[in-house]
């Protein structure tokens, strides 16, 4: 999956969540980071790695990084780092990590499979023409739609914050 998927499915997600579960209470902001924090970890390490593109689901796209998250955000009882660690496993559903065991398991089925080396302007290509496999952009496209909807509703909040910013002074010095 590509950005507006992972985030906007995450958020349509945890703001169900929200409703049904309303002392679940998630972070939306920290949500929202999860659903794109395995890929802004992984894609770059897996480049450092093991020198390219294609490598770019390992350490935070495993059930261990979820489970170090959600036990430091248990021992912290802090509902941030508990909406990220969903946020994370929410990223790793989408990303239907289930088909690769070795790295969901990871370290318990060995290690990290090595893909063929993949440069960085072929892998952006390879992203671009997954679009045309409805598998991908079906997900892009109702994740744009929800984050556009999620936005329309937000709007009178944050031009509300900006009046009350100016009308106050707020931040002048």
């Amino acid at each position: 999956m590509l950005i507006f998927a992972h985030l906007g499915l995450t958020l349509a997600l945890a703001n169900i969540a929200r409703k049904v579960y309303p002392r679940l209470s998630p972070s939306l902001a920290f949500v929202a980071l999860g659903s794109l924090l395995p890929d802004i970890i992984d894609k770059p390490l897996g480049y450092l790695i093991f020198g390219d593109m294609g490598t770019g689901r390992i350490f935070a796209h495993t059930l261990l990084f979820v489970i170090v998250l959600a036990t430091i955000a248990a021992a912290l009882r802090s509902r941030e780092l508990a909406s990220l660690a969903g946020g994370v496993f929410a990223h790793l559903i989408e990303d239907s990590m289930w088909k690769m065991p070795a790295v969901l398991f990871w370290p318990l089925l060995g290690s990290f499979p090595v893909n063929p080396p993949q440069g960085v302007l072929s892998y952006i290509q390879m992203l671009l023409m997954g679009l045309q496999n409805p598998d991908i952009l079906v997900p892009e496209i109702l994740g744009f739609a929800y984050l556009l909807y999620l936005a329309s509703q937000m709007r009178q909040t944050v031009v509300t914050m900006i009046k009350t910013h100016f009308m106050t002074g707020g931040g002048s010095d």
